[in-house]
């Protein structure tokens, strides 16, 4: 991965070399020191802030793109920082203190483009004739409000199943199942207990609870909204035939039981005690970056990713999940808005695209890295990078509330794990609630 990165910053760095000693053949003697000291201040780049999200070694890859982009051109100066609280950003975006560039995911945009923050980048694109076809469908779809677009991709996420093929085989299966039906079938046959009656091995995929809420309720057609990404819809036919698998599952192992196995879970998530990683989940929903904490933690795992599947009934569902991007925008108060232009179109371009997605770990937005050799040969980008060309992505509410939504989400969706509640009367309730969210 650093090997990647650093042969893409040497290359940069050499061509600007070239470029500076052409310049240097051409460029006119000084006749004088003054004249010399007011062509120095001319040269001067011009200073670009950019404020990005990641934090730890992820900063230092928005970092060597920085230095790869101030490399391969003398107009700008691009300045980095890493700010992840988000307040603290939207309380800049709202003064006179922005940057002139930030980098966020969607869903982020989403909250900032509603408060009024971010620039169109519709007049920009036009007079650069910038080609927004390199970026997938629903890539550009991610930065659009209201028609009009507002941030340039540069990595797209979806998440699809991982399923460990011993526990498969030692059940007698050769394949991964293609629909909700086939995965119930083989999570009741392989789930186990121990000799005290607690779960050991756990067969269907209940965590992490995000891809709970969104992958195994969209596997069964259900959506929180609707296509439009404003009207809600918890009560669709698709996620209440979702919670009822949930349930029944729920009920067969002991509701108690499985919250107790399903905490633990999530306790040691990502770590070397994580259940997928020492044999203990059959199916784990989870995103690309998966594959890598396997190889750190237990390299000698014998899995497979496949998609995640569809139903009997509509088996075109298989492969659908959320999707979410992370993209350069600019606020609609920075200071150097043709300079911020200039980088995120770098950042967002092949070269810059590609630290970014091969440092970060993240497949591309870009369809044209869809095929480079180094993207490819990045842990589990093959397979995800096969699953966004099915342009199947669920995609984020464009609705101020969003955050609010989810929490009632999550609330309810609690009701009916606890059992203090049916799918039926949770959603009824929940669609009352989530009524006049916007």
């Amino acid at each position: 991965m650093k090997k990647s990165i650093a042969s893409i910053l040497s290359m940069t760095l050499a061509l600007a070399s070239l470029a500076a000693c052409g310049a240097q053949g051409t460029a006119p003697a000084a006749s004088s020191g003054a004249s010399s000291e007011a062509q120095t201040t001319a040269s001067e780049p011009e200073v670009v802030t950019y404020w990005y999200f990641h934090t730890g070694d992820e900063a230092k890859v928005e970092e060597e793109a920085i230095a790869a982009y101030n490399a391969s051109q003398s107009k700008y100066k691009v300045e980095g920082l890493s700010v992840s609280d988000q307040q603290k950003l939207i309380v800049a975006l709202a003064s006179n203190e922005a940057p002139d560039a930030i980098f966020s995911s969607n869903s982020n945009l989403t909250t900032y483009y509603s408060n009024g923050l971010l620039q169109k980048l519709d007049d920009y694109i036009s007079a650069d004739s910038f080609d927004m076809g390199a970026f997938s469908a629903q890539a550009v779809e991610s930065a659009t409000f209201d028609g009009g677009v507002y941030g340039l991709p540069t990595s797209a996420v979806t998440i699809q199943m991982f399923y460990n093929k011993d526990l498969l085989a030692a059940a007698g299966y050769t394949d991964p199942p293609q629909t909700m039906e086939e995965l119930y079938e083989m999570a009741e046959k392989i789930t186990t207990l121990d000799a005290n009656g607690d779960i050991d091995v756990l067969g269907y995929p209940l965590f992490p609870f995000a891809s709970a809420r969104q992958e195994l309720i969209y596997a069964f057609g259900g959506r929180w909204w609707a296509e439009d990404g404003v009207t809600l819809t918890p009560d669709s036919q698709g996620v209440l035939d979702s919670l009822k698998m949930n349930v029944a599952f729920r009920q067969k192992y002991g509701t108690e039981k499985v919250q107790a196995f399903i905490g633990t879970a999530n306790t040691n998530r990502y770590t070397e005690q994580d259940m997928f990683f020492t044999g203990k989940q059959l199916f784990r929903f989870d995103g690309p970056w998966l594959a890598t904490m396997i190889a750190a933690n237990n390299p000698d795992l014998n899995y497979g990713i496949t998609l995640v599947p569809g139903t009997k009934a509509d088996p075109t569902l298989r492969g659908v999940s959320r999707y979410e991007t992370s993209a350069a925008a600019i606020p609609v108060s920075a200071s150097n808005k043709e300079g911020a232009w200039d980088f995120i179109k770098w950042l967002s371009g092949p070269v810059g695209a590609k630290i970014i997605d091969c440092g970060v770990g993240h497949p591309p937005a870009r369809t044209d890295l869809y095929e480079d050799a180094e993207v490819l040969s990045m842990p589990a980008f093959a397979e995800f990078i096969e699953s966004l060309k099915l342009e199947q992505g669920v995609q984020y509410p464009k609705i101020k509330d969003y955050a609010k939504y989810i929490s009632l989400i999550d609330e309810h969706l609690d009701y009916v794990y606890n059992g203090t509640m049916s799918p039926e009367d949770a959603m009824a309730a929940l669609a009352e609630q989530a009524n006049g969210l916007s």
